[in-house]
């Protein structure tokens, strides 16, 4: 039984993720390609260096476009970004 619980929660966890994923990826290519390509994450002089660099970024970028993005949909696409663009890793409080 207790196997069977594990399994539930891993599973459980997967498909938070995925479907946190499938959100950011959605928001972004809505609100932030109307704007700019992905050109930018990967550019020399790119302002985001670190998690929370990233961060502000994000929160900054979606008040500008007025988008009203709570502060977890401000984490899910920074975690997102983090993870496909930048290769930072999430520190713990994620």
């Amino acid at each position: 039984m207790k196997y069977l619980i594990a399994i539930l929660v891993v599973g459980l966890a997967f498909t938070g993720n995925a479907g946190a994923q499938s959100q950011a990826k959605t928001m972004h290519d809505t609100y932030c390609i109307m704007c700019h390509g992905t050109e930018l994450y990967t550019r020399e002089s790119r302002i985001a260096r670190d998690y929370e660099s990233l961060r502000e970024q994000v929160a900054r970028w979606q008040a500008n476009a007025a988008l009203n993005w709570s502060s977890t949909e401000i984490d899910i696409m920074t975690n997102w970004l983090a993870e496909r663009y930048y290769g930072l890793s999430c520190p713990e409080q994620c």
